[in-house]
């Protein structure tokens, strides 16, 4: 039994429900539309989570999740990329295609996740950007906390876009 590995994956689980209860009715324009002047739309940073779950899994695993989930999700093309990358989509993709892109990544961790033993935890990983060694448990850890942070942002910003019907 790798307990440790579980509760890490329990506790990705747990930050996505809630973080799509929290978006729970939102119409494929609110999650296209900027909330607020500058900012990102709501469905921006829900990519985002996958595009996260496609950098951390390299990271972790060595091997690429597949290229055409990697478009999926606009790694590199939305959320914090360089401006000569920047190229989200032209017209609001349907909620079903965020929900399944970011679903599609977090499979591919987990089933990797599934196959850990909890003495990998404490594995070092050299980032490839910069060599930087990194436990896989701190990865994970990351990954839990980033999309907490996120959410709060995401929360907010629905509040103050007014995204949802009064």
């Amino acid at each position: 039994m790798n307990s440790n590995v579980q509760l890490l994956k329990w506790m990705l689980q747990d930050v996505r429900v809630e973080t799509l209860k929290g978006i729970e009715g939102l119409t494929k324009e609110k999650l296209f539309q900027a909330p607020a002047e500058g900012e990102f739309p709501i469905g921006a940073y829900l990519m985002h989570f996958g595009e996260c779950d496609v950098f951390w899994y390299s990271q972790l695993s060595g091997e690429q999740m597949p290229l055409e989930l990697s478009k999926r999700v606009y790694e590199n093309c939305w959320f914090d990329c360089p401006a000569e990358e920047f190229n989200p989509p032209k017209e609001a993709p349907e909620v079903t295609e965020y929900l399944d892109a970011i679903a599609a990544t977090r499979k591919i961790l987990f089933e990797y996740m599934d196959k850990m033993k909890d003495t990998e935890l404490e594995d070092a990983v050299k980032l490839k950007k910069n060599g930087e060694p990194l436990t896989k448990k701190w990865i994970i850890y990351h990954l839990i906390e980033h999309e907490a942070h996120h959410r709060g942002q995401m929360f907010m910003l629905i509040r103050k876009g007014k995204l949802r019907e009064q």
